[in-house]
């Protein structure tokens, strides 16, 4: 088997086998507390092979589901390591689809995890692979797998296709929605991200000025130490898409030298940085960390 069939092996061996033989009463009802309020898959699945021992099938259920979903966000991360790992190795975005392919072989995903992947990773977009799954999707649509707006990954689609006005459409109709009902967050990295996110969708939208307003806010927002660098990936892609590529370039040069997802790779392959990949003061700065 190849090493990369064996991740999804691996996280059931880790999650621990279910309680066999005679384990007292006192230490399956630990494990039931311990597993209550986690999102640890092992302890979960402790927890629940416990409380099934103890005949507390309610509580065995809920922790199940409770795993189940611990499950399902281990493998999703999975997926996008894949993918990460031929983004920062330069295998390129050929690299990307083929990572992306092996995971789902492993790893089946439904269409809207499918184009959720997508959006995270527009670069799988490139051939058209997905297109026709993706602008397929409806909020009202009959079949509920592919019952969702989507607004942003089919944004997406119109966009690697070189549709941009399509594109801007969509960006501006999901702007709008956050425009009505804008986003708050108690922890104020959280906030501050979002507000990136925002400002750069407006000026995906086409919505110039008032992308350079929130980009102010966002600029002067707080954010932690350890979340500042992408935050300001965030205000980069903002003025990459207003075309002002040095200030883009001023945010993004400190990053490249620092452990951070902005590398010479990522740079030179994904979507979000080809309004001006090709510009000159772009290529100079690719050019000196090479």
């Amino acid at each position: 088997m190849r090493r990369s069939g064996l991740v999804l092996i691996a996280l059931l061996f880790a999650a621990g086998s279910p309680a066999a033989g005679q384990v007292p009463n006192e230490e399956l009802m630990r494990r039931v507390d311990a597993a209550e309020g986690s999102t640890e898959l092992h302890v979960l699945l402790r927890g629940a092979s416990a409380a099934r021992l103890l005949g507390d099938f309610d509580t065995a259920e809920e922790l199940m589901e409770a795993a189940t979903t611990s499950l399902e966000q281990v493998q999703n991360t999975w997926v996008s390591e894949m993918i990460y790992q031929a983004l920062a190795s330069g295998k390129g975005v050929n690299g990307m689809k083929r990572a992306f392919r092996e995971a789902l072989r492993i790893h089946p995903m439904s269409p809207q995890q499918i184009a959720s992947v997508t959006n995270n990773f527009p670069e799988l977009l490139q051939g058209g692979e997905y297109d026709e799954m993706i602008l397929s999707f409806r909020p009202n649509h009959a079949d509920s797998l592919y019952r969702c707006p989507c607004l942003a990954e089919k944004a997406w689609v119109h966009r690697v296709a070189g549709r941009l006005h399509e594109s801007r459409t969509l960006w501006g109709e999901l702007v709008a929605a956050w425009d009505r009902n804008p986003l708050q967050f108690n922890d104020p990295d959280a906030q501050a991200n979002w507000q990136g996110q925002y400002a750069r969708n407006l000026a995906r939208a086409g919505r110039s000025a008032d992308a350079r307003a929130a980009l102010a806010k966002a600029m002067s927002m707080p954010v932690s130490d350890d979340e500042r660098p992408g935050v300001q990936r965030r205000w980069a892609q903002t003025y990459a898409e207003l075309g002002e590529v040095e200030m883009a370039v001023e945010l993004l040069e400190p990053l490249i030298t620092s452990s951070t997802l902005v590398t010479v790779n990522s740079l030179s392959t994904r979507q979000t940085w080809e309004p001006v990949r090709n510009t000159l003061v772009f290529q100079e700065m690719l050019a000196r960390h090479r």
